[in-house]
């Protein structure tokens, strides 16, 4: 049985929150995809030890991570606004973790969403609600791998948003009423 995890730092808690962001494989196959053992991918996500710069470097040139935000939690997450899903330690014979269409079109369905309550969101509040709403979508589907199930999935989705945001406009000291 797998030990609970526990972060005691918030270093730790971003790069476990990371993982989860690039299709939350295992900590085996990522350790593998940047270079790393499992146990050093675990200390460095539970706050046992701090990545070096060399480690730093991995993260961000096999999965275009924003080392700013590893380090301050300021800005996106990714370089490039998006997740960069890493072939593995397989060399990319697997099907990715992250289908690059679908998590675009999440993100347009999460502006749209929001433009059409009159919530503005910040390019990085954009990003972290496009990945929650995104392992949302797939979570409900019963095959994650079929892109015309998700496709399907999308009012349902969309809806979600839609009653989510009613439901933050009507409570105080929310942050996301109109304006």
């Amino acid at each position: 049985m797998a030990r609970p995890e526990n972060t005691k730092t918030e270093l730790g808690q971003r790069l476990r929150a990371f993982r989860k962001a690039v299709g939350d494989p295992s900590r085996d196959d990522f350790a593998k995809t940047l270079g790393l053992s499992f146990k050093s991918l675990g200390n460095y996500e539970r706050g046992d030890s701090v990545p070096d710069a060399n480690v730093l470097l991995a993260y961000r040139q096999t999965c275009h991570m924003n080392v700013d935000w590893l380090i301050s939690g300021a800005g996106s997450m990714f370089l490039d606004g998006g997740p960069h899903v890493p072939d593995g330690p397989s060399g990319g014979s697997g099907k990715p973790a992250v289908q690059s269409g679908i998590f675009k079109e999440t993100g347009k369905l999460v502006h749209e969403s929001h433009k059409a309550k009159g919530v503005t969101l910040p390019s990085d509040a954009h990003l972290a609600e496009t990945v929650s709403r995104y392992n949302e979508l797939v979570a409900a589907a019963r095959n994650p791998a079929d892109e015309s199930e998700l496709r399907a999935l999308f009012p349902w989705l969309q809806l979600r948003i839609s009653q989510d945001l009613e439901e933050a406009q009507n409570a105080p000291g929310s942050g996301k009423r109109s304006g």
